[in-house]
């Protein structure tokens, strides 16, 4: 059978994303494929994002294609178009329809959610708005409508269709869209054989979705009235009303819970054959239309959602601690903290460092980095540039001099340290500028990332690993700058000490005659020797002084990329250990109870889930093939230019999130989790072959579990019917099933549990004893309609249908009444705006209380006479004087005259609801003026009234005085009440 779920707002949403979950999970029998679409109408742009977060489910995205999600909305200029071609919907925007263009610019466009554009008409409901937003957008909606319809048609050729709309009455886009839609279904059925299943969820208060909106209550209760006027028009075939307090005067659920099982009703309405709901029919007799229903719904089955949810989240762990840390142990799988790692040998170290460019030679800038220097040989060692230079001088002396041969070598040596070692000086030859080591220190840096994923995307080393091995690195360099600090003073004392004594001898020589004619031209070959060696030494020190200072400033360069790539190493692991925090929560928060009792809806235990864990996901074989595929998925999605960078900026952004645990769910099928179903189901029904007591407590369980979410008293309603449907999975075939593949590792750590749960038990209590022994207690009633399941499917689903229920017998529609009956006594003509047409005379569901709306009546016409609002004029017949109200416009000209009675008595006796509700607005707009707020104002006021009740008293007989003093000056005191609460002060 095809089905179409047609949601209205944001319940119909939320209650679609529920029912999808679960038909991701599901497994259709052969030959029993229900076909289900959906088509979800809503005014909140927000609710149909694909980003939000009620799509996501095990890191999959189950919104609906976008022409399944109709977003509706108008401009203004569209909304002046309509209502000039169609004068009917001015009413939509103002009493009657008068001033309509003037509203049409206070609201403004349909922009925004329903319940936020009708904020922009304060007092006016928001279920006339959602008729014109309907109105505008009925031909997108038939347009979507025939779309679905033909599209189920095309997947299964059935004449038959089931609508299932759900909607929240108290919301705004439901409760003014419902009644019009449904006017708009039976005009253009979807299918030539088309029954439509109203789900209505009741606005009320709970802990979870807290109070409802404004005028919830009573908005719900104006659609209920035209419900009940659509049931007997036949424009649905049953109602299923869903409340807070179930048949036993519980409250169970909450708003969310409430949904959830509406989405669970929904779903064993689709998975299996509906004949149990056909009501009976007598010969000649049309189908019964227009029902008030309610639903009670109890399982015992193993929760396939959360069951995929738990392993699927179990599998995202191994992945993760592999990525981590990679320590395989065996019976555990990937564990969550890392391995002894032995420390690298020193040779594979060393090549290590010199493959990265961290070797003395790089850092001294002996060796090159081809990526910088290309093929450029390395440069000349210090010693022999300076052996290369001192031989030249050498020579160059020769053609000098004596006498100036020794001022000539120290200014050849100075010339050398400023000008030609290396051809450039020692400062240009090694004052680098920053930039150029800061390019040498980042493709250091790029050679350590490039090893290190490599390494890691391979398996041969973790990300804990990486970043231990880049922190010994780290220390390595460190050690490192206190030598190369130690050896710079040095050479820089040396440099100066030398200099001391090249200064000291010259000015020695000035000083002794001798000495400096020795100098100038017959000194000893013995004294330019020593020079030569002073100067050399000096000019050594000084130029490795300044290698050692740029070898500092390299390593600095390469310690903050290092450090910086240490910091992404390690922001990955963070990422990743905030990735396991939250995926073990949610990996536990689909457990099982760890102690369930007699009536737990799970049927899977903990145990029975840690066997199935072990071997759908911790046996070595099945783990490291599921991982190998998960993690060559992951780095794949990061590209081939990934970095760790890269790695830390997208493992926790939530799409990538979603991913990694769409393929963990990808790797567990549903179909792979039915033997842990089977099971469970198996293990429930050996239980109660060992215990036969227990089944007394899971009938009383069941029952409980599927109590009607809805009071009524069954004495208003004698003539609703109870239907109920019990659904068991077929009993397999005497024998065993085949036993599960266990490792050696799986019978040493749960041999027991395993040999337990390998072979399925053949139970005695077949499903026609558990449906004779899950009667109503007493064996009252029929037994349930049974029906048979698949073999295996392991599952029991009770559900009950109260049908025939009067709307008058429903507790929560008494509450209702009792709200709208207040909501009439003090809104004025307001409370007739809820409803979607005015003048229409809708059946009231419950008696009106006469005595409220009489004592209303009195405060509204003593305080408007008082205040001046009504006439006593002669009658033209009688010429008897008589009390009439009438109204004017803005400049004092009459609109319309209201013959009320001859006194207040007759004119509360008298008048009418739509009277009174008009001369209530106009006595608070008299009120809210300010003529009438100073405390002479309010005095006069109150003797006038005062004044009024006593002439009644004296035009009363004796026998009826005591009654009007009594009801007169009650009003009266209302009255003064409404005075003080309108006039501005």
């Amino acid at each position: 059978m095809n089905h179409l779920y047609l949601g209205l707002g944001g319940a119909g949403v939320r209650v679609w994303q529920a029912l999808r979950r679960r038909l991701a999970c599901r497994i259709e029998p052969a030959g029993r494929r229900a076909v289900l679409e959906p088509l979800l109408i809503d005014t909140d742009p927000k609710e149909f994002r694909d980003e939000a977060p009620g799509w996501r489910h095990l890191g999959s995205r189950l919104v609906p294609p976008a022409q399944q999600r109709l977003l509706l909305g108008a401009s203004a200029a569209e909304l002046h178009a309509l209502l000039r071609a169609r004068p009917e919907l001015r009413a939509c925007l103002a009493p009657e329809g008068l001033d309509w263009e003037a509203r049409l610019l206070e609201l403004g466009a349909f922009d925004e959610p329903l319940s936020q554009v009708a904020a922009r008409l304060p007092g006016w409901p928001s279920r006339r708005l959602g008729r014109l937003l309907l109105a505008h957008g009925q031909g997108r909606v038939r347009l979507a409508l025939d779309a679905v319809s033909q599209a189920l048609q095309a997947r299964h050729t059935h004449p038959s269709l089931t609508l299932h709309l759900v909607v929240q009455l108290g919301g705004a886009t439901g409760a003014g869209l419902l009644i019009d839609l449904l006017q708009l279904l039976r005009q253009h059925p979807p299918a030539t054989r088309c029954s439509v299943h109203l789900h209505a969820l009741l606005p009320q208060d709970d802990t979870a979705a807290g109070r409802p909106a404004p005028l919830a209550e009573i908005q719900a209760y104006a659609v209920l009235r035209e419900l009940q006027a659509a049931a007997q028009e036949g424009l649905f075939e049953l109602c299923l009303l869903s409340a807070r307090t179930d048949e036993r005067g519980l409250q169970p659920l909450d708003a969310a819970g409430r949904e959830q099982r509406l989405a669970d009703w929904i779903f064993q309405r689709v998975s299996g054959e509906p004949e149990w709901l056909t009501p009976p029919r007598a010969v000649g007799q049309a189908a019964r239309r227009g029902e008030f229903a309610a639903f009670g719904l109890a399982e015992r089955a193993a929760d396939r959602v959360e069951l995929r949810s738990h392993l699927s989240h179990e599998l995202l762990l191994r992945l993760l601690a592999q990525l981590r840390y990679n320590h395989w142990r065996p019976g555990l799988g990937f564990v969550t903290h890392p391995r002894p790692v032995p420390v690298e040998a020193m040779d594979a170290m060393e090549t290590l460092l010199v493959g990265w460019g961290l070797s003395e030679a790089h850092l001294q800038l002996a060796a090159p980095l081809p990526e910088i220097d290309g093929d450029s040989p390395p440069g000349t060692p210090i010693e022999q540039e300076w052996q290369a230079l001192e031989a030249h001088y050498r020579q160059l002396i020769e053609l000098v001099a004596p006498a100036r041969r020794a001022t000539e070598l120290r200014r050849l040596f100075e010339q050398g340290l400023e000008e030609r070692f290396r051809g450039q000086g020692i400062d240009a030859a090694f004052d680098l500028p920053d930039h150029a080591l800061r390019r040498r220190a980042v493709v250091v840096r790029q050679r350590v990332e490039s090893t290190l994923w490599e390494d890691w995307r391979e398996g041969r080393r973790a990300l804990h690993e990486c970043g231990q091995l880049l922190a010994v690195v780290l220390a390595d360099l460190a050690d490192r700058i206190e030598p190369l600090r130690q050896e710079q003073h040095g050479l820089e004392t040396q440099a100066a000490l030398l200099w001391q004594q090249i200064e000291a001898a010259e000015q020695a020589a000035s000083v002794r005659p001798g000495m400096l004619a020795r100098l100038r031209g017959q000194a000893a070959p013995a004294d330019v020797e020593a020079l030569i060696e002073r100067l050399r030494e000096y000019a050594l020190a000084r130029t490795r002084s300044a290698a050692v200072t740029l070898t500092l400033r390299l390593v600095a360069e390469i310690e903050a990329q290092l450090t910086t790539l240490q910091g992404m190493i390690d922001a990955g692991e963070m990422e990743l250990a905030a990735l396991v925090e939250t995926t073990d929560a949610a990996a536990a928060a689909a457990l099982p109870p760890a102690r369930p009792e007699a009536g737990e809806s799970r049927l899977e235990t903990r145990e029975l889930l840690n066997h199935w864990r072990q071997q759908l996901i911790t046996r070595e074989t099945m783990q490291r093939e599921h991982l190998r595929v998960l993690r060559a998925g992951l780095f794949a999605r990061l590209g081939e230019q990934a970095s760790f960078r890269i790695f830390a900026q997208r493992i926790g952004e939530a799409a990538t999130c979603d991913a990694l645990l769409a393929a963990c769910a990808q790797r567990l099928p549903p179909a792979q989790l039915q033997p842990v179903a089977a099971g469970a189901w198996d293990a429930w029904l050996a239980g109660l072959q060992a215990e036969p007591e227990r089944l007394a407590r899971e009938q009383a369980a069941l029952r409980a579990q599927a109590a009607v979410s809805l009071l009524w008293s069954s004495e208003e309603a004698p003539g609703a019917s109870i239907q109920e449907c019990l659904r068991v999975p077929a009993p397999p075939e005497p024998g065993e099933a085949p036993a599960d593949e266990t490792d050696a590792a799986d019978e040493d750590e749960g041999g027991e549990v395993a040999a337990r749960t390998a072979t399925r038990p053949v139970p005695t209590l077949l499903p026609a004893d558990l449906a004779r022994l899950l009667r109503r207690p007493g064996g009252a009633g029929t037994a349930p309609t049974l029906q048979m399941r698949a073999e295996g499917e392991g599952a029991l689903v009770l559900m009950r249908l109260v049908r025939g229920l009067p709307l008058q017998a429903l507790r929560p529609v008494q509450e209702l009444h009792r709200l709208h009956e207040a909501h009439r006594l003090q809104a004025g003509r307001a409370a007739l705006w809820l409803q979607l047409d005015e003048a229409a005379c809708l059946p009231e569901l419950l008696a009106v209380d006469v005595q409220a709306q009489q004592a209303r009546a009195r405060t509204v016409v003593l305080l408007a006479e008082a205040l001046g609002l009504l006439r006593h004029e002669p009658e033209p017949l009688t010429g008897a004087p008589v009390l009439v109200h009438v109204s004017l416009d803005a400049d004092g000209f009459e609109i319309a005259r209201v013959r009320l009675g001859r006194d207040p008595l007759e004119a509360v006796d008298q008048a009418r609801e739509r009277v009174l509700h008009d001369l209530f607005d106009e006595v608070c707009a008299e009120l809210q003026s300010g003529r009438h707020g100073s405390p002479e104002a309010i005095a006069g006021l109150r003797d006038r009234m005062r004044d009024r009740i006593e002439m009644l008293r004296r035009q009363s007989p004796p026998t009826q005085w005591d009654t009007i003093s009594r009801d007169w000056n009650e009003a009266a005191r209302e009255a003064m009440k409404l005075i003080r609460q309108e006039c501005p002060r």
